[in-house]
């Protein structure tokens, strides 16, 4: 972890991305939680660019709980490789990062704050594994 620590950028950015991993850890306990009937479903009083994600969101929110694994486990695998200093760290959490950047569209107004912390976490991870590499070098 020392050799992470003076890769500012990629530091910074494997923290917000364990931060975004114990978010996402939560919606799906929540989410779960939802489809038992323990905490109501707040989704109910959202509104969605897209009518057809709010009756996703409302009549049927089980079907849901995979998707949102599916991202929670990607982002976890992937802090741990970059904590680990992993290639595959990296790219796990670009393509998660990517995806979630595609899909954020579906959920707007919501996506907005998603697509906000997806960029930031992604150009952190892209300036810490490029960092001063020049795109043409100098003969």
């Amino acid at each position: 972890m020392n050799i992470l620590k003076t890769n500012r950028s990629m530091y910074i950015g494997a923290i917000f991305l364990l931060v975004y991993s114990i978010i996402e850890i939560i919606d799906c306990v929540s989410l779960i939680l939802i489809c038992l009937g323990i905490i109501p479903n707040f989704s109910v009083i959202l509104d969605f660019v897209f009518p057809e994600m709010k009756q996703l969101f409302v009549a049927t929110p089980i079907n849901l709980v995979p998707m949102v694994l599916s991202f929670t486990l990607m982002r976890i695998i992937a802090t741990i490789g970059l904590f680990k200093n992993r290639l595959w760290g990296f790219w796990i959490a670009l393509l998660s990062l990517v995806i979630t950047m595609i899909w954020t569209i579906l959920i707007i107004p919501l996506g907005f704050y998603e697509l906000l912390g997806c960029t930031v976490i992604s150009i952190l991870l892209i300036i810490g594994y490029f960092g001063n590499k020049r795109l043409i070098k100098s003969s």
